[in-house]
């Protein structure tokens, strides 16, 4: 019986009640499309700071975290001693170098990047993250820009889309890269760009020049060293347990090449095994906090929202209270008439959640898919806190965030209704008749 009065009480005032489901049902849409957007954030960052660079884990010398140390390096027989032994880990090397790159118009300061196409492509899609141009790093013949002639073959390299303005480049420009090399001299050698590469961190964006693992050792005159290795684990699996297993292989290596004369220092420090997330601290902390943002934003949201539940109960109640008396007289119980208010704001909130979740669902699958494009204003995307977005912002949403938005919204709105509701137990029977 309660059910069926306080169905049909919601409607006694529709155009109330139609007023109150549109506000929740409102603030329901605003928060699943303020997840949707946090997450669509959230992915790309992930996205960024794992499959297009960072890959889920990095190895390196203790000395080289702590001072970019040249000589701090992990031997190519480490490599191939982890590799055999985690056959389902997927690792990829690298080196680095600072540098001077000239082309005919400018010159400016470079970060060198080296690394091996085949083992990076299982790793990350740092090749494939190209604008212009193709991941060519072979050596191949330079054709002069201006004659017909052909110079010596050069290796090939991509650059970042800044340093490519900063430059002038375009693709099949040459590039001179000057640097000092691992045995003291000087190194220097010509090269062609075959391609540029979109934006994905800053510095490497404005720095940044990608070679070969061949083309490094040719210029730097080192043959035998890694200062980094990516890691990629399979899906779902356990970084913290993989990162404890790989420590502990790399710790019982470390022993066997300290017992064979070498020194820790000398080796350049202990081997150091990171996650993703504590090697870009700050994309961890941002994730971690648009989590604690949505939750804030969705409580003050929708306890906005629930404000006209209030304030849709306290005309109720005061427009009914001769009848209250009435029930009361007759003897129905007082909790019956708190239930039955609780129960008209259960009704409004489901219905509201329902409308909602429809429509907040439907949008949100629409910004999933096709996104926002700012490409005219910002077509190398955009910076925020160190991470570089593409210039569609995309949304990501899922049952999961629907559902933690409903049953949100449904608690806050129940709660809220309470104020008015516990009001029926404070009524004076006579004076509520009369």
């Amino acid at each position: 019986m309660l059910l069926f009065i306080s169905w049909r009480n919601i409607w006694r005032n529709p155009v109330r009640s139609l007023l109150t489901v549109s506000a929740l049902s409102g603030s329901l849409v605003m928060l699943i499309l303020y997840s949707a957007m946090l997450e669509g954030m959230s992915d790309q960052m992930i996205s960024y700071a794992t499959d297009i660079s960072t890959g889920k884990l990095q190895i390196h010398r203790k000395a080289y975290l702590d001072d970019q140390d040249l000589y701090a390096t992990l031997s190519w027989q480490t490599l191939d001693q982890l590799e055999k032994q985690n056959p389902d880990l997927k690792f990829a090397p690298r080196l680095y170098a600072a540098g001077l790159a000239s082309s005919k118009q400018n010159s400016t300061g470079v970060l060198i990047e080296a690394v091996d196409p085949k083992q990076e492509n299982q790793v990350t899609h740092l090749l494939e993250h190209l604008r212009n141009g193709k991941a060519d790093l072979e050596m191949a013949p330079i054709k002069n820009d201006t004659q017909d002639e052909i110079n010596p073959e050069g290796y090939g390299v991509l650059v970042g889309t800044q340093l490519a303005k900063n430059l002038q480049l375009t693709l099949g420009s040459e590039l001179i890269l000057m640097t000092q090399a691992a045995d003291g001299s000087i190194g220097n050698a010509l090269y062609r760009v075959t391609g540029i590469l979109s934006p994905f961190d800053p510095n490497f964006d404005r720095m940044g020049v990608l070679m070969s693992v061949p083309a490094y050792q040719d210029l730097m005159a080192m043959q035998n060293g890694i200062h980094e290795v990516a890691i990629k684990t399979p899906e779902d699996a356990d970084l913290t347990e993989i990162q404890q297993h790989l420590q502990q292989q790399l710790a019982e290596i470390s022993t066997q090449q300290v017992k064979s004369g070498d020194t820790l220092k000398n080796l350049g420090g202990k081997f150091v095994v990171e996650t993703w997330k504590q090697l870009n601290p700050s994309v961890a902390s941002m994730l971690s906090l648009s989590r604690s943002m949505l939750l804030i934003i969705g409580v003050i949201v929708i306890s906005l929202a629930a404000l006209g539940m209030i304030n849709t109960l306290m005309m109720a109640i005061h427009e009914r209270t001769h009848e209250f008396g009435i029930l009361l007289s007759i003897g129905l119980k007082r909790w019956a008439i708190l239930v039955m208010i609780l129960l008209e704001s259960l009704y409004l909130a489901v219905l509201s959640a329902i409308i909602g979740a429809v429509i907040g669902g439907a949008v949100a699958l629409r910004f999933e898919h096709h996104g926002i494009d700012f490409s005219s204003q910002l077509p190398d995307g955009y910076d925020w806190a160190g991470v570089v977005f593409e210039p569609i912002m995309k949304g990501a949403i899922s049952m999961e965030q629907i559902w933690q938005a409903v049953i949100m919204m449904l608690v806050l709105t129940v709660i809220a209704s309470l104020i008015p509701a516990l009001r029926t137990l404070k009524l004076n029977t006579a004076e509520a008749i009369r």
